[in-house]
């Protein structure tokens, strides 16, 4: 293997530790931290100083980060970058174990639009946050958990089973196909255990002291290179953690002292943003409101303020797939390791006016960062991101933009190296 670009390297760490939305948050507190960011509770008042450097973590799945430069204006607005801890997967029910004939098996729903048939025949692990009694009822106390290993098994039915496989596909019944198998029942595993109790010796608790979980399976595989010359990665959980890692170390490696930067880090966008810890609620606009009262100014004036700012919402994009040409619009369509990608859709799917990517183009231009743009066929619907859902609650001109990759929603996915290294530039460039 090549010796890895930085921020290839940081990517890699990210992706390694980045195995829940909760481990996501978990490892850019970590990076902040060692950075010299200052913690805040969205529960105390803020004294924030200009030249500060500061992340508040409303919620488990939720980072704000913001740096106040040392010359600090406000009125000369705010830069933001958005993207999302949570990726598609397969998650674990309440009251989950099933035993059948001598095995042991978890009950599970889905967690977004993952791509199954990714997730058979892989190794696959449990991670996420178990909650076990707090001093009070009301003050439980959480507990990152990731087994890291090998623990449950989704495999496929043996092709003398399903002879069409191969011409048809193996359609997945969510309720009946998705159970994994945990093991086969023996002294060890038996019916009088659970995942409860599982979960109590692996975290060293009692079992009657937990009261809940959130978990998902994940692919186990470590990141890779591939390619001839390696010139592509080949990891789970790009979707959206490429776009996490570069507005992280573009906001830490960056400086400016006259603007207030901003990168704000949601859960839920796999599932449409609606919640407490998702784009699309009231909380950017009350840690926007703090900084700015801390410095003595209305809401009003923050809004007022927020118009003259710029906002880049950083999720992945589809690159172009050689095997299948006719879905991808006819001339915008990105090529792997040509440069990251500007999103743009008339519908607003995609956040997008031609001012704000005018100043994201001309950026790129004055630093000499490839980039390349994206449309979709006009025959398809395609997806959406918290772009537009945050520009519909701030006033800020909002770009799209993010890496191209292709297999998006698998559990694992592939993209360029060069487009990381570009999309990590220019998070950079942006904050500065």
């Amino acid at each position: 293997m090549q010796n890895l670009p930085i921020e290839i390297s940081q990517l890699f760490e990210f992706l390694e530790n980045g195995t829940s939305a909760f481990h996501v948050t978990a490892h850019s507190k970590k990076v902040l931290i060692g950075a010299g960011f200052t913690e805040l509770k969205l529960n105390a008042p803020w004294t924030l100083e200009r030249g500060g450097r500061y992340f508040c973590c409303p919620f488990d799945t939720t980072l704000y980060a913001f740096t106040i430069g040392e010359e600090c204006d406000l009125s000369n607005g705010i830069h933001i970058g958005g993207a999302h801890t949570d990726f598609p997967a397969i998650k674990v029910k309440p009251n989950p174990e099933i035993f059948t004939h001598g095995y042991m098996q978890l009950n599970m729903e889905l967690y977004g639009g993952p791509i199954l048939s990714s997730f058979f025949d892989r190794s696959l692990s449990l991670a996420g946050k178990v909650v076990t009694r707090g001093p009070s009822y009301d003050r439980p106390v959480g507990h990152l958990i990731d087994f890291q290993r090998p623990v449950v098994c989704l495999p496929n039915l043996a092709i003398h089973m399903n002879r069409t496989a191969n011409e048809k596909g193996s359609p997945v019944d969510n309720q009946k196909h998705l159970l994994p198998i945990l093991g086969t029942l023996d002294d060890m595993l038996n019916k009088d255990s659970t995942l409860i109790k599982l979960l109590a010796e692996e975290l060293d608790v009692d079992a009657e002291e937990i009261l809940d979980y959130d978990l998902c399976l994940y692919n186990l595989e470590r990141p890779e290179l591939a390619g001839i010359t390696e010139e592509f990665i080949s990891a789970p959980r790009l979707d959206d953690i490429t776009s996490v890692c570069a507005l992280m170390h573009g906001l830490v490696e960056s400086h400016n002292r006259s603007r207030v930067n901003l990168v704000c880090l949601f859960d839920n966008e796999e599932i449409g943003s609606l919640s407490k810890q998702g784009a699309d609620s009231f909380l950017p606009a009350v840690i926007i409101g703090k900084i700015w009262q801390s410095f003595g100014k209305s809401m009003i004036d923050c809004m007022a303020d927020l118009s003259e700012g710029l906002m880049v919402s950083a999720d992945v994009a589809h690159a172009y797939h050689p095997n299948y040409p006719a879905v991808q619009d006819i001339t915008n369509y990105p090529v792997m390791n040509q440069g990251f990608v500007f999103k743009s859709a008339s519908n607003q799917s995609y956040a997008w006016d031609c001012e704000a990517l005018g100043a994201m183009i001309a950026l790129c231009e004055e630093k000499q960062i490839p980039y390349q743009r994206f449309a979709k066929h006009s025959n398809t619907k395609g997806g959406g991101t918290i772009a537009s859902i945050l520009s519909s609650h701030l006033p800020v001109k909002t770009v799209d933009t993010g890496a191209g990759i292709l297999a998006m929603h698998s559990s694992r996915e592939m993209m360029g190296i060069k487009d990381q290294i570009a999309l990590s530039r220019f998070a950079k460039a942006f904050f500065e």
